[in-house]
């Protein structure tokens, strides 16, 4: 997976087959593929990120399951989704396995993934109201023990699983938290949906650059491909180590609070509870994707 010792450039599709990706693994594959297509431009002449995630298709065979984030976590009570349309806010792979016929979206509008695969109809299915429940496909992916792989970011800046974590243990520092939408499912028709967030309380912030350390405790694997970074670990690996986090030591390891966060919080609330805290670029970046 590293460079070899003379920077031999070696094609994006192989990096799938590199990571030695057994067949009928389900996978979790989160990316930010800027440096990787900046190296294919000279590497390659150009970076596909169709020929990228065929890769992994190919990798897992029939009988395997990818699955890509294309969240929308910053959708606010009355904003508009279409399953069909809406660009999720998660970059270029998700975007491009938005136009792939081997790909549908599973249906929570914060937290959808892309997924191609054996388990891609059981996942699109799925009618979970909270984003992290035991219905949700995250508790399919801690099921399946995925192997969760990070691409050109960290388990620090990325991993999303954490909140299924947090959510199956009930943490104190978060709470559930409603908003509507205007909901236009895949067959077009559009109501009023109502869905759940498992969301911070006041003050609290997440620290998962502490957590990312705790991870390399265990079996948190971290190489190169072309220079850029990819690390890959198992869900139930990061749940034991998440949950033994919480329990033991009271999540210090990957939330924490802070009085002037608290505030901040506070004014924000009163804010939104006004209408006059979303700011015109948060209206228009979320226009852009939902309109």
């Amino acid at each position: 997976m590293t460079l070899n010792k003379d920077r031999t450039y070696i094609p994006c599709a192989e990096l799938a087959p590199r990571l030695k990706i057994g067949e009928g693994e389900v996978v979790l594959l989160t990316s930010d593929v800027l440096r990787l297509a900046m190296r294919a431009r000279r590497g390659e002449g150009g970076f596909s990120s169709e020929k990228f995630i065929e890769g992994f298709i190919t990798q897992i065979g029939s009988e395997g399951t990818l699955l890509i984030p294309a969240y929308n976590f910053d959708l606010e009570t009355g904003d508009r989704f279409d399953i069909r349309k809406t660009q999720p806010m998660t970059g270029s792979l998700a975007l491009a396995a938005m136009n792939l016929p081997a790909f549908c979206r599973t249906a929570h509008p914060l937290h959808s993934f892309l997924v191609a695969g054996n388990d891609a109809s059981r996942l699109c299915a799925m009618k979970n109201n909270s984003s992290f429940g035991p219905d949700s496909p995250f508790a399919y992916l801690m099921e399946k023990n995925a192997l969760m792989v990070f691409v050109g970011t960290t388990p620090a800046e990325a991993m999303t699983f954490v909140h299924f974590v947090e959510e199956s243990e009930q943490v104190w520092y978060r709470k559930y938290k409603n908003i509507s939408l205007h909901y236009t499912a895949a067959g077009g028709t559009s109501s009023r949906r109502t869905y759940s967030l498992f969301a911070k309380k006041k003050g609290w912030t997440m620290k998962l650059h502490l957590l990312q350390e705790k991870l390399k405790q265990g079996n948190l694997t971290e190489t190169e491909f072309n220079g850029v970074p990819v690390f890959t670990i198992r869900c139930a690996e990061a749940y034991d180590i998440i949950s033994k986090d919480i329990r033991e030591h009271a999540a210090a390891g990957i939330a924490g609070f802070s009085t002037g966060l608290y505030l901040r919080d506070t004014i924000k609330e009163a804010a939104v509870r006004l209408k006059i805290f979303r700011t015109l670029y948060g209206r228009i970046r979320s226009g852009k994707r939902t309109g």
